[in-house]
């Protein structure tokens, strides 16, 4: 949360900044970098009637563990538990739906698929994988204008999301005697709690340059059905556009996340030294990503309004309360289409 505010005083600087913005410029949409890189949500409004369709597909590969920002081999991790996580292939399929009922408001829907795999070595040297696959959970959100004109825009960001990702999710280990068992907490697809996300965002244009600040914060509301709560996380991102051309704009931003520990317990996991990944105490961390994208726009032609975009995750900084599988690169790759206002040609 204190990040949170931090950039939000950071925003209202920026805003401000006659560097980055241009008096007599007006923000448009109509541009490749009208729109923030694809890695970032809820980044822009719509006008009144209109709506947009979007798909992206995520994937994220963790490798090698880290306690703090030391790099443990797995003889180590054996020492105290049974089991080490080696690495975890994470494939996300999202769909979303934007509709703006007016010009000061848009509103939101997404929903994802979850493909998830991760493998382990235990202390005699047996190989084993993990792997889930499901729906997640789904978001609902509300972006509400705050300045709607002029070089620079800023909305607030108000989401939910409901808990339609099972907790639930079952597998056969070596240690299990053949018996399905609860997987540990990383494999499973959703939070399992109503979940309130806040924000704000600030978008700036002039001719030839774009950017734009977000901050945005994930509040667990309460305990879920297994009796354990997630960490929180915060999100604070800044990113910078320029477009070579009409239809291409290249981009290049810092992403920092903290997410906390996890409180409460599951009792299935009956031994919380049997592997990292059943331990509530070695879930959080704060990573900071430089993330390199492009976005590929269509004015015009028969694919006017549609947009196609990729952003590559480089991790520059890792601190985890672990062991904990470090993240060793994220790509996201995104398709966007905007739909004229409601009755208009």
């Amino acid at each position: 949360m204190r990040m949170l505010v931090c950039l939000c005083a950071a925003i209202a600087l920026a805003a401000t900044s006659p560097a980055l913005v241009q008096a007599q410029y007006e923000w448009t949409s109509s541009r490749p970098d009208g729109h923030a890189p694809i890695g970032v949500m809820g980044d822009h409004t719509h006008e009144h009637g209109e709506f947009m369709l979007s798909y992206r597909f995520m994937r994220m590969y963790m490798n090698g563990n880290l306690d703090g920002n030391d790099e443990l081999d797995v003889s180590e991790i054996h020492r105290s538990f049974m089991v080490a996580p080696l690495d975890m292939t994470m494939t996300m399929h999202m769909a979303g739906l934007m509709y703006a009922p007016s010009d000061a408001v848009t509103l939101l829907v997404m929903t994802n698929w979850l493909d998830q795999s991760m493998n382990h070595r235990t202390r005699p040297g047996g190989m084993f994988e993990a792997a889930s696959s499901g729906l997640g959970d789904t978001s609902l959100g509300a972006l509400i204008g705050v300045k709607r004109t002029g070089p620079v825009r800023m909305h607030l960001n108000a989401g939910v999301s409901i808990p339609t990702g099972s907790i639930e999710e079952t597998g056969v280990n070596p240690m299990s005697m053949g018996r399905a068992v609860q997987m540990p907490y990383p494999m499973q697809l959703g939070s399992g709690t109503w979940d309130f996300s806040p924000g704000v965002t600030v978008l700036g244009m002039n001719e030839s340059v774009s950017w734009g600040l977000q901050a945005r914060t994930v509040v667990r509301m309460g305990e879920n059905s297994r009796g354990y709560t997630k960490g929180g996380q915060t999100d604070a991102t800044f990113w910078f556009a320029v477009k070579p051309g009409d239809r291409l704009s290249l981009s290049a931003r810092m992403l920092t996340r903290t997410w906390g520990n996890y409180s409460g317990h599951d009792e299935a996991y009956a031994n919380p030294m049997m592997v990292p990944t059943v331990n509530e105490q070695r879930r959080g961390g704060t990573r900071m990503d430089l993330p390199l994208g492009f976005n590929l726009y269509f004015p015009d032609g028969a694919l006017s309004g549609h947009r196609i975009a990729a952003e590559w995750h480089i991790p520059l900084y890792q601190n985890l309360q672990g062991p904990q599988l470090a993240t060793d690169w994220m790509l996201t790759i995104g398709w966007q289409k905007s739909f004229a206002p409601l009755g208009h040609d």
